[in-house]
């Protein structure tokens, strides 16, 4: 979390302060005063499970990946989120290591165009209907949700 970062929700156009420490960071800015504003929003959690259902619909479909985490890196590779040009200074030989896709270094937005160009090499690459795909991934967490809330009821 970005300790300098303050929350605003938007509301017919405009953006208003949604606690007290951005109520107390916009009141601090004169009237007429131009600011720059860089928005950023969080990513969302539900997002996140939903597009790692869909790596292991992936991995248990097919005998290419041992698990999700070697076809998130292939997929980091194969779309480019990677470090540019780095060398391993040991051998001289290029190599390609993949960024990170937590939540600090990534926001919704980035995240959310990362899963279409991820979900656009899956399908190109193995053949699969995008839409069918992403329908069958829905209707996994859907049935994910509803264990989950049966659970907290019994708890309850």
């Amino acid at each position: 979390m970005d300790l300098e970062a303050r929350a605003f929700v938007k509301r017919n156009g405009a953006l208003w302060p949604s606690d007290e420490a951005a109520d107390e960071y916009l009141a601090a800015i004169p009237d007429g005063r131009e600011v720059l504003v860089r928005a950023n929003r969080p990513r969302s959690v539900p997002h996140h499970r939903w597009f790692f259902a869909l790596l292991r619909k992936v991995v248990r479909a097919s005998d290419r990946w041992a698990d999700e985490e070697d076809l998130l890196d292939d997929l980091k590779d194969a779309t480019g989120h990677v470090h540019p040009g780095r060398v391993n200074p040991l051998t001289g030989q290029p190599r390609r290591q993949t960024k990170s896709i937590n939540f600090a270094s990534m926001g919704e937005d980035k995240f959310r165009r990362f899963r279409d160009r991820c979900i656009y090499v899956l399908c190109r690459t193995l053949g699969y209907d995008p839409l069918v795909l992403m329908e069958e991934v829905d209707a996994t967490q859907r049935e994910s949700m509803r264990h989950e809330a049966d659970q907290n009821r019994r708890c309850a």
